[in-house]
């Protein structure tokens, strides 16, 4: 009888022993990435261009520039992501087994875009924690994938991401670019005609299994004429702070 009794303990202590690797897993990735994964530097006002492919988006380091082109500026579309005949439409992959927000598509058309004002968001993305700047501003925005904007979807999880304000809102005090600047341009072109689409996709970039994208990759092109066409990569970063990427914990440099 005593034997028997063997093979239960064992299977017992597996089971605590993977729960607690479960419930341990942010601490135990930490030390395991990082060297592998190491924070970005915060942001500098340095100014170049640099032409990366969009293979060598997760390993790529901030470096002065807060938005680089991608493959030349072109988007990656094949000839049906480009196809008109669903009409307009917006498509969210589900989040991963870490809850975080995959890859956003879109077509885009004026008959999508809200026509009331965003509510306040409720939804906290993975790896958001809320930190203020000198000025009172908040280091973290929730920030949509596909913007309020474009489509009208506010409080979805699957399009929901954190992003640093400096990724996220124009920017008031430097020549630098965001997230804002590429969805206004877009806006501002489907608001002047009805007839007019954009094929849009947006996919935030992790590293291994941290919980705040280093970025996100930004791609469009206007469906009836060349007036749009772009990708793009916007680094998640502050000015003055050093961000875990992993747990989203953030210090002030």
């Amino acid at each position: 009888m005593r034997r028997r009794r063997w093979p239960i303990v064992i299977l017992v202590l597996f089971f605590a022993g993977g729960l607690w690797l479960f419930n341990n897993r942010a601490t135990i990735f930490s030390g395991v990435f990082t060297n592998a994964a190491p924070t970005i530097k915060a942001p500098t006002n340095d100014v170049h261009s640099t032409e990366i492919t969009k293979q060598s988006l997760s390993s790529l380091n901030f470096s002065g520039t807060q938005v680089i082109s991608v493959n030349d500026n072109q988007p990656d579309f094949s000839v049906d992501d480009l196809s008109l005949s669903e009409g307009a439409w917006q498509k969210l992959h589900s989040r991963d087994w870490e809850g975080r927000a995959q890859v956003a598509n879109a077509m885009l058309n004026k008959s999508l875009m809200p026509s009331v004002q965003r509510e306040p968001l409720t939804f906290n993305p993975s790896g958001y924690h809320v930190y203020k700047n000198s000025d009172g501003e908040y280091l973290y925005n929730i920030s949509h994938l596909i913007g309020y904007q474009l489509t009208g979807l506010n409080n979805e999880p699957k399009n929901l991401v954190t992003g640093t304000k400096s990724f996220n809102a124009l920017h008031t005090t430097d020549n630098q670019q965001s997230m804002e600047n590429y969805e206004n341009i877009v806006a501002e072109y489907l608001k002047k005609d009805s007839h007019r689409y954009v094929r849009y996709r947006v996919t935030p970039i992790y590293r291994n299994v941290e919980q705040v994208p280093r970025g996100v990759e930004m791609e469009a092109q206007s469906i009836t004429d060349d007036s749009i066409k772009f990708n793009v990569y916007v680094f998640n970063v502050e000015p003055g702070w050093q961000i875990n990427y992993l747990t989203g914990l953030a210090a002030r440099q």
